[in-house]
Parts: structure tokens; C-alpha cells; sequence
């Protein structure tokens, strides 16, 4: 019997902030995939996926520049791309200093 191997990539990864710079937006490329065969892990500064389709293994850990709420973090997957969002765990607007 012959093993077959896959071949392993990373998905392709798009952070950005939401429209109220309270979160975080992330897109994943995971083309083929089904949404049963994903895995996703969200910690307090990364998070990790992974997918299967036929030949391809799509797997990666991604380290976060801001710490998030992982708690309230959600995702949907639609026609192979996979979004998430997640809140920052504290405020990224800074307090406003008088000058004297």
C-alpha cells in the first residue's frame, strides 16, 4: 500500500482593525477546505489554524501585535475564506495628558 502525503502551506493571512479600532479582523485563505476540517485556536496574543482538503494541509500559528479577549472571539466561514474577529482586551486609545 502506497502513503500519501500531503503537502503542507500556510494559509494566506490578512490582520487588520476593525472600523471602530476596538478588534481585530482576520481573513484566512482556505480554499477547498470544509468548514468541518478547520481548526482554530485563538490565545491572548495568537492564534493558530488548520485545514484539510485533498492534497494540501494548511497550517500556521500567528502571533498577534495586541492582546484580545479570546473569550469573545468569533468566526465564520464562507466560500473558503474564514473570518474572524476578535476584540482587544484593552482600549488601544491612549488617555489624553494635559500639559502644563
Amino acid at each position: 500500500m502506497l502513503a500519501t502525503y500531503k503537502t503542507t502551506t500556510c494559509p494566506e493571512i490578512y490582520v487588520n482593525h476593525d472600523e471602530e479600532d476596538e478588534g481585530l479582523l482576520i481573513e484566512a485563505a482556505l480554499p477547498g477546505v470544509a468548514k468541518d476540517d478547520i481548526s482554530l485556536t485563538v490565545g491572548d496574543s495568537h492564534f493558530c489554524l488548520s485545514g484539510e482538503r485533498d492534497e494540501i494541509k494548511y497550517d500556521g500559528c500567528y502571533q498577534l501585535a495586541h492582546e484580545v479577549d479570546n473569550a469573545k472571539a468569533t468566526a465564520k466561514f464562507e466560500n473558503g475564506l474564514l473570518r474572524i474577529h476578535v476584540p482587544f482586551k484593552e482600549s488601544l486609545h491612549g488617555l489624553k495628558v494635559a500639559i502644563a
